[in-house]
């Protein structure tokens, strides 16, 4: 019987589960809601009849599990510590119960630096042996590789970008410092800045796209953008200015071969990467720019599976490699 892995990259709304050979042959892929309120045991139980039902169908083995989660974590010890879109799931042994369920060889990793594996093995990665990976969405977050393998750094706490301050006398950030990267970039805080402005009485086309101002998002901004609309322009222009600022210190401090950018406003295109590339010379004096290469990612939502496979790989020929000594 064939031997396949599984990876499982876990959301606050939905999951992903997809197997393949350890050739890298998909076998199959699965979505199915998150349903917190079910209760994290159920959730658990849920994915598990799911990856049962791939192997029946297949006719093939489980030889290893790769689980990609919201932090924080505790992955020495395999725990979900709480994160803020999984309720009550405190000190909740998700390693353990699949390894009660399938007794395969099964690693943990933060939904970040999974998102990144899998840019890295799957996607704009490829080829690069030291990349960041920044994800901006709701919030900003990222992970980093370095001669390809993932660093965590003290407390598993390495590649949270979206918590360097660029605005010291910014607004305060739910992580309660001041000036976060996030406060500005994120897309929940570039509607904030939009909605503030709009309140202010501020003539825009984004009064034309939604019935009323609360109902502003970063997608409104970027349709107006392209309307040439001046208000959504200089707050995106302000949005891009700051990334690059981030970006320019991450280049500064790492000197990665390539930065990947993905997540919802990211999607944006060339909208972010052009205005984002032309203001990073104003940041960067240290480390020649033409050699790091500043690229849109590639994998979109896959990326957190995809890099739930490549942890299940890596963990399958690790226990192999041990047994085989």
């Amino acid at each position: 019987m064939d031997e396949v892995i599984a990876g499982i990259d876990i959301g606050g709304t939905k999951i992903a589960v997809a197997l393949e050979t350890l050739d890298g042959e998909k076998v199959a892929a699965r979505r199915l809601p998150t349903e917190v309120e079910i209760g994290a045991y159920a959730i658990v139980e849920n994915i598990s009849r799911v990856i049962a039902e791939i192997l029946e169908e297949n006719q093939v083995k489980l030889a290893a599990i790769g689980i990609g989660c919201p932090s924080p974590l505790d992955i020495e010890k395999g725990l979900v510590m709480s994160p803020s879109n999984l309720q009550n799931w405190d000190n909740f042994p998700i390693v353990k119960l699949f390894k009660k369920r399938f007794n395969v060889p099964i690693v943990l990793e933060n939904d970040a630096n999974t998102a990144t594996l899998g840019e890295y093995n799957y996607g704009a990665g490829r080829g690069f042996k030291n990349i960041v990976y920044i994800t901006v969405s709701t919030g900003v977050g990222g992970g980093i590789i370095i001669n390809g393998e993932i660093v965590h750094g003290v407390g598993w706490g390495a590649g949270e970008l979206g918590h360097t301050i660029v605005q010291p006398d910014g607004v305060r950030c739910n992580c309660g410092s001041i000036g976060c990267l996030e406060t500005i970039c994120a897309g929940v805080h570039i509607a904030r800045r939009a909605k503030m402005r709009l309140a202010g009485g501020e003539p825009s086309l984004m009064n034309e796209l939604v019935l009323n101002i609360n109902e502003v998002t970063a997608k409104t901004v970027v349709e107006a953008v392209r309307k040439k609309d001046q208000l959504a322009s200089e707050i995106w222009t302000e949005t891009c200015r700051f990334l690059a600022i981030g970006v320019a210190n991450i280049i500064t401090l790492i000197a990665p071969e390539a930065i990947i950018i993905g997540g919802g406003v990211a999607s944006a295109g060339e909208l972010l990467f052009a205005p984002l590339r032309s203001f990073l010379p104003q940041f960067v004096s240290m480390i020649p720019l033409e050699k790091v290469a500043v690229l849109p990612a590639e994998l979109g939502g896959e990326s957190g599976v995809c890099g739930a496979l490549a942890l299940a790989k890596q963990v399958y020929l690790e226990s192999y490699q041990v047994y085989e000594v």
